[in-house]
């Protein structure tokens, strides 16, 4: 199966940029009212299916990592890509 290799840096970005961009990308925990009620925020990559190899490197479906680089590239990271092969995704 044809994949795609993905890291990124953020070194360009201020701290409150990352965390934002962290919390896109990861996913969250978001409680309210005295953590009283607690909401589960998604993350992008939970319909894409991945393999997370570190914090900023994954492994994604070539056919996924179009709508991923876009939201990389639209928080003004430094995205570098590798082509690979892999048996199941």
């Amino acid at each position: 199966m044809k994949a795609k290799l993905l890291t990124y840096t953020t070194e360009k970005l201020t701290p409150t940029q990352r965390s934002i961009l962290s919390k896109k990308i990861n996913g969250y925990t978001d409680k309210s009212n005295k953590a009283k009620y607690t909401y589960k925020r998604k993350s992008v990559l939970a319909a894409i299916p991945h393999i997370k190899i570190s914090k900023k490197t994954f492994i994604v479906g070539a056919k996924d990592f179009t709508a991923l680089n876009q939201l990389l590239t639209k928080h003004k990271t430094t995205v570098k890509s590798w082509d690979i092969a892999v048996k199941d995704l």
